[in-house]
């Protein structure tokens, strides 16, 4: 082999050279895996695994796979182009598949490389850089794992360590080092220094409370300790502990003792939580907030956590990781390593504490790689318990101790504290005195008394609040989770566990026994459909979440005349949800949909609400960023794409060159082999997406926003025009049918009536026109419009039976404002009734 790196890598220091001596069979195999990566891609990116080139590859002998690697090295460095310069067109893509083959051949663990193989690599990776090293150009973890490798086994050459310097220096002397340079720099430094006993920097608080609880230690007690720390310095470059981490960690839990331990992780990270919220309230853009070393120590502090398993333990790693997740604008996570390390806790904690908290991990972390490691964590506990990963949820959820209220009641000697849950958006806590009268403030006699009981009771509030949002999310996908339980599997799930039977109570749901299937609801303590009580034997029945797709139309009717007529109010729309069906347009168009395209949306709220409904997306600017939004549906193993342009709002990128605004285009339905005709997608998927992209463009669409008439770009006025005062979509036409059913029942009625599109309600000064679909107002005689920006904490206290539409909210409470316009204050909207 060496004579090969000779042969080979001598060519690159001579510039008119360029071509190897490398076997034939490597350079017609690789140019022939290039040319299926360009056949098969979709968009920017492929997976390599999924290749058969690749498949074929990993039969091949480890001294082929080391002559992939070499070559492609020297390809990527002389800019080799392929044969005939075949891949002239596709050079920024075949690069990225240089990098992404050796960085899969190099993580493999039959490729292993000698130490004169490793010299040899580690000069060309950085070769012709003569200043500087981006770390992006070149799979350089992998290598550096093999070198790190090879280091635990002997002693590095002299000649190895100045060739890591070499890269050291060149990724050091970048104008900017971000994150992914920072983790090599320090990679290296861990390699050249090798093995060595744990060290504690007393630079920063965080070293100084470690070495103040070393101290506190005397004799035996503090040797342990100290082995303990030593222990701690293992693994710097694992990204988890191994099986024998952990194992000696358990040992060392023995020595010491738990109540220790679990004081002492508790107080550091306590500091560590203290240093982050002043970060956040300081907005530091440059802080080192604990050196490497000790960062290490608390970072295994953290897994060890999952051995102590102590109550207060556990929400202090829940805390941080939080904090440590919290988004800094204009850098990040403040430290990713951290919160990986809590949520690696939770998932080797019994998963009724885990995996609880993993979910609300999942709903308050929102970058994709940390929701995808989630993920896994919480597939890898289902699979450790035999379950599957909806079931693991729903059977670690949280009931807090709920009554059948749903309220949580705790005694501080005369007083009582009561969390009440009003709906999955409303917790509130109020107080009752011996005399049971309501106090809406903290009496002034539990304050003093019982301080550190009444702190962990108004965390409660957070707690519920936050399992109530998680839960109402998590319900709401069943929809397209193919959720199917035994009657006594469900009755254990949602009613008996309180805070999900404050879904499963407000929810219809399907029973089928003997292929016959019934709808019904729990109410009032028995099962009842739009007619009454049912009669049947449901402890042998499979039951499903009810949705309208699968109903009649009069069945829909029915139930939505029930849940009024009972004042029953559902978590989100069921009864009253939008059902969207193919039109005869998406029949001739066939292999995609129109419906929603041509709408210009504000692409950050757009991102935002898409990684809330869990659609891929990523940002758009003035670079290589074209993704398309992609809907991911394990359970169909579909893919839905909602196509979106750029060409027409290059001019609209903000200071750091991202498009402020998007052009919508198709939507399109994929399965796992091919794209799907809109009429042969199952009807619950296509209704269940659509629905989604009509969120998309109602939310985010500029003719949303009440503002842009008055201060938006002139040549959107048009579209915002035909948007605001338009067609009605799929939710515009259930918000009228919605509205026409309530109206009757307001006090406001007579000065109400329908006109098209509009909610017309007749004031005392004039008459107002209110759009269904946006909630825009006009006013006549001429249609002048009306800005009012709607104040959330005046909405009318109007029921509505379902929760989550804040567009109706939206309509009624400014109906009912406008209903009685002589009584208006606010000056920006006098002025505009008043001039005619």
């Amino acid at each position: 082999m060496n004579d090969f790196f000779k042969r080979m890598f001598g060519h690159l220091a001579k510039e008119t050279q360029k071509e190897t001596s490398v076997d034939k069979e490597v350079q017609l195999f690789i140019n022939d895996f290039v040319n299926e990566a360009i056949d098969t891609k979709e968009g920017y990116t492929i997976k390599l695994s999924t290749l058969e080139y690749y498949k074929m590859l990993k039969t091949k002998p480890v001294g082929f796979k080391k002559d992939v690697v070499r070559l492609l090295i020297y390809y990527k460095n002389i800019g080799y182009r392929g044969i005939n310069n075949s891949w002239v067109k596709e050079s920024y893509y075949v690069k990225d598949v240089f990098s992404k083959l050796v960085s899969l051949l190099m993580r493999s663990s039959d490729v292993i490389f000698d130490e004169d193989e490793l010299l040899q690599l580690s000069k060309e990776l950085s070769a012709k850089k003569k200043d500087y090293f981006y770390t992006s150009e070149w799979p350089i973890i992998p290598f550096l794992s093999k070198v790190e490798k090879l280091a635990k086994n002997t002693t590095l050459t002299p000649k190895l360590k100045q060739s890591l310097d070499h890269i050291q220096r060149l990724v050091s002397n970048q104008r900017y080092v971000y994150a992914d340079e920072t983790k090599v720099l320090n990679r290296i430094k861990l390699i050249k220094e090798g093995p060595k006993q744990f060290s504690i920097s007393s630079s920063d608080k965080l070293g100084k409370a470690i070495l103040s609880t070393t101290k506190a230690f005397n004799g035996e007690k503090q040797e342990a300790f100290i082995l303990l720390l030593n222990h701690f310095s293992k693994g710097r470059e694992k990204s988890a502990p191994t099986k024998a981490w952990l194992k000696d960690a358990k040992s060392e839990i023995e020595l010491i003792g738990k109540e220790f331990l679990v004081t002492s992780f508790i107080s550091w990270i306590g500091l560590i939580i203290q240093i982050l919220k002043d970060i956040h309230k300081d907005k530091s853009y440059e802080f080192t907030f604990a050196s490497d070393e000790n960062i290490q120590l608390l970072r295994s502090s953290i897994w060890m956590s999952s051995l102590l398993n102590d109550k207060d333990l556990n929400q202090a790693v829940e805390d941080l990781g939080l904090w440590s997740f919290k988004k800094l604008s204009g850098h990040g996570a403040v430290s990713v390593k951290l919160g990986n390390a809590c949520i690696y806790a939770f998932s080797k904690l019994p998963y009724k504490h885990g995996v609880s908290r993993l979910t609300k991990f999942r709903m308050k972390i929102k970058y994709p790689s940390v929701q995808s490691l989630i993920t896994k964590a919480i597939v890898r506990v289902a699979e450790a318990e035999g379950k599957t990963m909806d079931e693991i949820e729903e059977l670690a959820v949280q009931d807090f101790k709920l009554n059948y209220d749903y309220q949580l009641i705790q005694n501080f000697n005369v007083y009582k504290g009561i969390i009440t849950i009003v709906d999955s958006s409303t917790v509130t806590l109020l107080w009752e005195n011996e005399k049971g009268k309501q106090i809406k403030t903290v009496p002034k006699y539990v304050r003093d008394n019982f301080p550190t009981e009444l702190r962990v009771f108004k965390k409660q509030v957070k707690d519920i609040q936050t399992n109530l949002s998680a839960q109402r999310n998590r319900i709401e996908k069943i929809f397209l989770g193919k959720r199917q339980w035994t009657f006594l599997q469900w009755k254990e799930l949602y009613l008996e566990n309180k805070l999900l039977a404050f879904f499963g109570t407000k929810l219809i749901w399907n029973f089928t026994k003997d292929n016959k299937t019934i709808s019904a609801i729990y109410y009032k303590g028995k099962f009842v459909d739009t007619h009454g009580a049912v009669n049947i034997d449901f402890k042998k029945s499979i039951v499903e979440l009810w949705h309208p797709v699968t109903a009649t139309v009069k069945e829909v009717e029915l139930w939505r005349a029930w849940l009024l007529e009972n004042q029953v109010k559902q978590p989100f729309k069921q009864a009253h949800r939008e059902v969207y069906i193919v039109t005869d347009a998406e029949k001739t168009t066939n292999s995609y949909s129109n419906r929603y395209a041509a709408h210009i949306i504000r692409q950050h709220i757009f991102n935002a609400l898409c990684r809330e409904r869990g659609w891929r997306y990523q940002l758009q600017g003035q670079w290589d960023s074209h993704n398309i939004p992609t809907l991911y549906i394990p359970s169909w193993k579909y893919r839905i794409e909602f196509w979106t342009e750029t060409e027409g709002v290059h001019d609209s990128a903000n200071e750091m060159g991202i498009f402020n605004y998007l052009q919508t285009d198709q939507v399109r339905f994929y399965d796992e082999f091919n794209q799907v005709n809109m009429i042969d997608v199952p009807s619950i998927v296509f209704s269940e997406c659509m629905r989604d992209v009509d969120l998309f463009v109602g939310v985010t669409s500029i003719g949303a926003d009440p503002n842009w008439r008055d201060g938006g770009e002139e040549r959107y006025q048009g579209y915002w025009i035909s948007f605001s005062f338009g067609e009605l979509a799929t939710s515009g036409l259930e918000r009228k049918a919605l509205l026409e059913n309530l109206i009757p029942k307001l006090q406001i009625k007579e000065q109400c009536s329908f006109e098209g599109n509009f909610l017309v309600v007749k004031g005392k000064l004039r008459i107002y026109k209110i759009h269904m679909g946006s909630g825009n107002i006009l006013m006549k005689p001429n249609d002048q419009y009306l800005c009012i920006v709607a104040d959330r904490k005046k909405e009318q206290n109007v029921f509505l039976p379902f929760e989550g539409d804040s567009t109706l909210s939206t309509i009624l409470s400014k109906a009912f404002m406008l209903a009685n316009d002589d009584k208006i204050k606010d000056k920006t909207i006098t002025s505009q009734i008043e001039r005619h």
